[in-house]
C-alpha cells in the first residue's frame, strides 16, 4: 500500500475524495489529512508519504508554498493538485513544481481513478528500480566480503601474493594501517564437551550459525580494532585479528557473551602479538595452538589461553611440505621422527605441540591440493586423538598413516604434476578477480616459471594466459546476463586490467561488444517469456 496525504481546507472535499474510489483496491491507504499547509508540513516531517493530494488555495499556507516545502522533505513524492477553475493559475505553478497531475473541482470518480492508476504505475516502476538497486548493492557487498575472506586466508596461510597487487588489495579492504601495527590473533570455537550447559536437544552444528552471528556482531562493536574471518575447512571456529592491547578485553567479551546469550562455553586461544604481514602466519598458528590448549584445560573458568610455544622452523615446514607433495615418505618419516624425538626430550606437552603443528601443516596441504581432505571432516577440531599418543613412536605411526593416505590419493589422481595443475586451476577459479601471473603461481608451487608454463599447457590444453582469460570471461558473461553492472564494474570484478582491454578481448572472442551481448541476452529473455 502506498501512503496518501490529503490537504484541503474544506472538510467536505476531503471526505468526498475518500468516498469516491476504492483506495485500498487501487493500492493506496489514506494515512493523513490536513486542513492547511502548516498541518501538512508537520505530517510530512513526521511520516513518509508516497502521494500528496492538495488544494492550491488554502489559508495559513497555500499550496504553492507547501509544494516547495514538500519537495525539500521528500523529493520523490508524487503530487496531485486539485483546484477550482478560478484558481487555475495555481495549477500551472504546481506543474512547474513537478506535480504528477491536476484535477479541477468538482473531481469526478473516473478522473480520480484514472489519475491514481497512472500514479500507481509510476510508483511501481520506482519501487522495482529501487529493489533492483538494493539487490545489486547486496550482491556487490557479498562479492566484497568473499574477496576479503580469501585475501585474509591467503595472508594468514602464508601464500605468496603478487607484490604488485598487494598494496592495491590492502587499500581495497581498508587494511593499510594494519600492516604497520602489532596485531594479535584470536581463535574461538566450540567442542561437544562445551555444550553441557546448553539446552537439551541442541547439537554443535545447530549452534554454528548463532555463534557466527554473535561473533560478527561483537567484531562490529570494535569497528577499527578487530577483523573477523573464517576458514571453511573448520566449521564452528571463528578467527579474529585485533590490534595489540585489546585482545584480552575482546577475548573475555567473547567468553562472557557466548555464555550469556547462547548458554554455552567457548574455547578461546590467543596468539602472541606479531608485526608485519610476513608474521601473520605465525600469529595465526599460535592462536590455533592456544585454542587447542584451551580444550585440554581442566577448569570451569574458561579464561582465554595464551600460547608461548616455539613454532616449527620454517625450513622444517618447507621440507615436510615438499616431501608430501613429492610422495617422499622415507624423507618425511626422518624429519618428523627427529622433530618428535627432540620435543619429547623436553616434555610430553612439547611433543603434543609439535604433533599438532605437523598435523596443521598436513591438513593445510590436503586442503590446498585435494577437495575435501581424505573425504572426512577436519581432525584438529576434535583434538582428543592426541591424548593417547604418549610416545614419539605412537605419534610417528599416526602421522605416517595419514601421510600415506595423502600420497595414495595424490597418486590415484594421476601423477603429482597433474595434481599440481588441478590445484592451480582451482586456485585460478577461486581467485580470478585478483592479479594472477605465471611467475607468482609457479613460485607458489615451487616450480621454475618456464617449466611450470610448459607443464600447465600440456595438462590444461591451453596456455596459462588463455586459461585465466577464459575463466574470467566465463564470470564476465554471468555478470552481464544476471546484473546491470557497468562494463567498468564487470572489468573490476573479473580481474581484467582495464575496460578497454576487457572490451577488446570480448569482441575478439564473441564478435560483439559487452553492451551488445547484454542487449541480445535481454531481448532473448523477453522473447522467451510466456504470453499472458
Amino acid at each position: 500500500m502506498y501512503n496518501v496525504l490529503i490537504a484541503d481546507d474544506e472538510f467536505e472535499v476531503r471526505e468526498g475524495l475518500k468516498l469516491k474510489v476504492d483506495w485500498q483496491g487501487l493500492g493506496f491507504a489514506i494515512s493523513g489529512e490536513a486542513a492547511n499547509g502548516i498541518e501538512a508540513e508537520e505530517l510530512l516531517k513526521a511520516e513518509h508519504f508516497d502521494l500528496l493530494i492538495t488544494d492550491m488555495n488554502m489559508p495559513v499556507m497555500d499550496g504553492v508554498q507547501l509544494l516547495d516545502i514538500c519537495r525539500s522533505h521528500n523529493p520523490s513524492i508524487q503530487i496531485i493538485i486539485i483546484t477550482g477553475y478560478e484558481s487555475f493559475k495555481y495549477a500551472r505553478s504546481g506543474v512547474r513544481s513537478q506535480a504528477m497531475d491536476y484535477l479541477l473541482k468538482p473531481v469526478t470518480r473516473d478522473e480520480l481513478k484514472t489519475t491514481l492508476n497512472k500514479i500507481k504505475e509510476e510508483l511501481d516502476k520506482k519501487k522495482l528500480v529501487h529493489g533492483n538497486s538494493e539487490m545489486m548493492q547486496w550482491r556487490l557487498s557479498q562479492y566484497y566480503k568473499e574477496m576479503k575472506q580469501r585475501f585474509l586466508l591467503d595472508l594468514v596461510r602464508g601464500h605468496r601474493l603478487p607484490s604488485s597487487s598487494l598494496p592495491e588489495r590492502m587499500r581495497l579492504f581498508h587494511l593499510e594501517s594494519w600492516q604497520d601495527h602489532n596485531v594479535c590473533f584470536i581463535t574461538a570455537g566450540m567442542r561437544d564437551s562445551d555444550l553441557q550447559t546448553a539446552s537439551v536437544g541442541r547439537v554443535p552444528e545447530k549452534l554454528y550459525l548463532p555463534f557466527e552471528l554473535l561473533c560478527h556482531e561483537m567484531a562490529q562493536s570494535y569497528p577499527d580494532n578487530v577483523q573477523m574471518f573464517h576458514d571453511g575447512a573448520h566449521p564452528g571456529i571463528t578467527h579474529f585479528i585485533t590490534l595489540d592491547g585489546i585482545q584480552h578485553e575482546f577475548a573475555q567479551d567473547i567468553t562472557t557473551q557466548t555464555r550469556s546469550i547462547l548458554t554455552m562455553e567457548v574455547q578461546v586461544g590467543l596468539g602472541l602479538p606479531v608485526s608485519g604481514l610476513e608474521r601473520w602466519k605465525d600469529g595465526y598458528i599460535h592462536s590455533l595452538l592456544a585454542w587447542k590448549s584451551a580444550g585440554r584445560k581442566a577448569t570451569q573458568d574458561r579464561t582465554p589461553v595464551v600460547d608461548h610455544s616455539p613454532l616449527l622452523p620454517e625450513e622444517t615446514n618447507r621440507m615436510l611440505h615438499r616431501c608430501l607433495l613429492r610422495g617422499e615418505l622415507d624423507s618425511f618419516r626422518s624429519v618428523i621422527r627427529k622433530e618428535l624425538a627432540d620435543s619429547f626430550r623436553i616434555s610430553t606437552s612439547h611433543m603434543i605441540r609439535s604433533l599438532f603443528q605437523i598435523s596443521l601443516l598436513m591438513e593445510s596441504t590436503a586442503i590446498e591440493y585435494t577437495r575435501p581432505p581424505f573425504e572426512q571432516e577436519s581432525t584438529w577440531i576434535s583434538p582428543e586423538w592426541v591424548l593417547w599418543l604418549k610416545t614419539p613412536d605412537q605419534a610417528e605411526l599416526f602421522l605416517m598413516h595419514w601421510a600415506q593416505e595423502f600420497v595414495n590419493q595424490q597418486q590415484s589422481s594421476e601423477a603429482g604434476e597433474a595434481t599440481v595443475i588441478e590445484s592451480a586451476k582451482r586456485y585460478i577459479e577461486e581467485n580470478y578477480m585478483l592479479e594472477l601471473t605465471l611467475t607468482s603461481l609457479a613460485e607458489q608451487y615451487n616450480y621454475y616459471p618456464t617449466y611450470f608454463s610448459e607443464m600447465f599447457k600440456e595438462a590444461a590444453g591451453v596456455s596459462f594466459i588463455q586459461y585465466v582469460t577464459e575463466v574470467r570471461m566465463k564470470h564476465a558473461l554471468r555478470l552481464l546476463k544476471e546484473t546491470q553492472l557497468t562494463v567498468w564494474d564487470v572489468t573490476e570484478l573479473t580481474g581484467f586490467r582495464s575496460p578497454s582491454y576487457f572490451s577488446s578481448k570480448f569482441k575478439k572472442m564473441f564478435h560483439m561488444s559487452p553492451s551488445d551481448y547484454r542487449l541480445l541476452h535481454s531481448e532473448k529473455n523477453d522473447n522467451d517469456d510466456p504470453k499472458k
